[in-house]
């Protein structure tokens, strides 16, 4: 699928951080094409071997934010069980990518913190198809349909079931027809020789 500049030119609006653990982006929001595949603007650490580096999108790729709600759901609806059943698989077969922050992100339009902690464990549990599956708030997916790359947080999953949210079509049409991102995807490159940790 290919993006139009003139198509997502009023989509392209700015970053916003509500609080520090707080992030909203606007869908369909269009970053640069220097942006590291990740919601904030520090490199996005990758390992290849024993070595950490950065990793970067394939040249050509245009990053689209989906599913960055903040305390608010912009876009209410059904989702088809197909686009759940891709989402399902691309979490439970770990296709989440490590944003280098420490800890985890809170449900910023959960009512408190009993929708998150329990049996002494973090995160929301969704019941999808009979199974339950609990979903930690750290990092996000890199889904690619064509030049697209929509990156979407890991709680994509609670913001539809629970939450109601309905991604663009475009994103819904990417879940079945695109492919979920893996490391060996990016392009790996090294941190300098003093800094060989993802957290310097």
């Amino acid at each position: 699928m290919e993006i139009g500049t003139a198509e997502l030119k009023a989509a392209r609006r700015p970053l916003h951080i509500i609080e520090e653990r707080e992030l909203e982006i606007p869908d369909l929001t269009m970053f640069s094409p220097d942006h590291p595949p990740s919601p904030y603007r520090f490199p996005l650490p990758l390992k290849s071997g024993d070595k950490w580096g950065y990793g970067r999108l394939p040249d050509g790729s245009t990053l689209l934010a989906i599913g960055w709600l903040g305390n608010s759901v912009n876009s209410n609806g059904p989702v088809a069980e197909d686009v759940i059943d891709a989402l399902v698989e691309a979490y439970m077969t770990k296709t989440v990518f490590s944003d280098g922050t420490a800890g985890w992100h809170d449900c910023e339009l959960c009512p408190g913190p009993e929708s998150w902690y329990s049996d002494g464990q973090v995160g929301p549990v969704i019941l999808w198809r009979g199974k339950q599956l609990r979903l930690y708030g750290h990092g996000h997916h890199l889904l690619r349909h064509g030049t697209a790359i929509f990156m979407t947080p890991a709680l994509i999953l609670h913001y539809i079931l629970d939450h109601g949210y309905r991604p663009p079509e475009k994103f819904l049409e990417a879940t079945t027809a695109g492919e979920f991102l893996r490391p060996e995807d990016l392009t790996w490159e090294a941190f300098p020789p003093a800094d060989q940790s993802p957290t310097g």
